[in-house]
């Protein structure tokens, strides 16, 4: 039976994320001795193949969390650089593309207000 890439890649994933539970469960003091021996216990009934389809599956949940969760930390310091360098920008005086964009769009307002004023001016005379 040949085993995928993809699938190797996401038990190493799954195996990393099974070792970094346990590591959580033993520092926060989660130590359910009739759990994990319930644990163990299943553990043992499974075979190779289903351990290892176990831990893809893991590994696959944990890539997508991982992935997730990535984008939201580049937002937050994505934003966090735009309003930083808008500080600096406005402190020293240098307009931003944002700036420049609203200032576009309330001359495009005023262009069409004076068209809209002239041609109402030509009806009433």
């Amino acid at each position: 039976m040949a085993l995928e890439i993809d699938k190797l890649g996401y038990a190493g994933i799954g195996l990393v994320a099974k070792m970094q539970d346990l590591i959580e469960d033993f520092i926060e003091g989660r130590d359910d001795e009739e759990v994990d021996a319930e644990v163990a216990e299943e553990e043992e009934e499974k075979n190779f193949q289903e351990k290892f389809d176990a831990l893809v599956e893991l590994g696959e949940e944990r890539y997508d969390e991982w992935i997730e969760k990535s984008k939201e930390e580049k937002e937050k310091i994505t934003d966090k650089i735009s309003e930083r360098t808008s500080k600096v920008f406005s402190e020293i005086g240098l307009v931003t593309k944002e700036d420049i964009e609203e200032l576009e769009a309330k001359i495009a307002k005023l262009q069409r207000a004076v068209k809209k004023a002239a041609a109402s001016a030509k009806k009433d005379a």
